[in-house]
C-alpha cells in the first residue's frame, strides 16, 4: 500500500484556530481527486487529573458545535514553544484553578515526572484532519488559586470518582469520543 500524491493544495479558510484546505490529490492507482478537503486546527492536551483522593478533576462548559453543556476532563490549545505537559499544567491551573500540590512542586524533576505523565498524541480524525490531541495524566492535584478564563470561556469545574465517571460514560452524560479515548489509554495502562 503506498500513500496519495498530493499535487495541489489551497487554504479556503485560514484563521488562527482554523484551515480549511482544498487538495488536489492522486492516489496509488493514478486515479485524481479534485476536490480532498483537510482541516487543520492547533494541537490541544486532554489533562487527566486525579486528586490525592483519586477523583477526577472535571468541567462543564457549552459547547456550540452540539449546542450544549458538556461534562468534559480539562483541555486546552498547546501554545508556541510550551511542551503538551507544560500546556496541561498552565491549563489546569487556568480552567480549573487545580495544580500540583506545594510538596510536588519543591521536589527535583525526578520525582515530577511520576506525578506528570505524557500518555501520547493521537489524531483528532485520521481520515481528514491535520491536527492531534495530547493526552498527559496528573496526580495528585488540590484546588489552588482562581481561575484565569479567556474571554470566551465559561467553566465550571467538578470532581467526580472513577465510578461516577464510567457511570456517566454508560448514560451518556460524558461522550466526547476523544476524551473517552484518552481516559481508556490510561485505563489500559494502569
Amino acid at each position: 500500500m503506498k500513500p496519495w500524491k498530493l499535487l495541489d493544495s489551497s487554504f479556503l479558510v485560514d484563521a488562527p484556530w482554523l484551515k480549511v484546505a482544498k487538495e488536489k490529490c492522486e492516489l496509488p492507482n493514478g486515479k485524481v481527486i479534485d476536490d480532498f478537503y483537510t482541516l487543520w486546527q492547533p494541537d490541544w492536551v486532554l489533562i487527566l487529573a486525579r486528586t490525592a483522593e483519586g477523583n477526577w478533576v472535571m468541567t462543564e462548559q457549552y459547547r456550540h458545535g452540539t449546542g450544549k453543556i458538556a461534562l468534559e476532563f480539562p483541555a486546552g490549545i498547546i501554545d508556541k514553544n510550551e511542551t503538551p505537559e507544560e500546556a496541561a499544567i498552565r491549563e489546569l491551573q487556568e480552567e480549573c484553578g487545580y495544580s500540583m500540590n506545594n510538596e510536588q512542586l519543591t521536589m527535583n524533576n525526578c520525582s515530577l515526572e511520576k506525578n506528570v505523565v505524557y500518555l501520547g498524541a493521537y489524531p483528532v480524525n485520521p481520515d481528514r484532519h491535520r491536527g492531534k490531541f495530547h493526552v498527559v495524566f496528573i496526580d495528585g492535584v488540590v484546588r489552588s488559586g482562581s481561575t484565569n478564563f479567556d474571554d470566551t470561556e465559561e467553566i465550571e469545574s467538578k470532581e467526580m470518582s472513577d465510578e461516577e465517571l464510567q457511570a456517566k460514560m454508560l448514560n451518556g452524560e460524558f461522550s466526547h469520543p476523544l476524551q473517552m479515548a484518552g481516559y481508556f489509554k490510561w485505563k489500559l495502562a494502569h
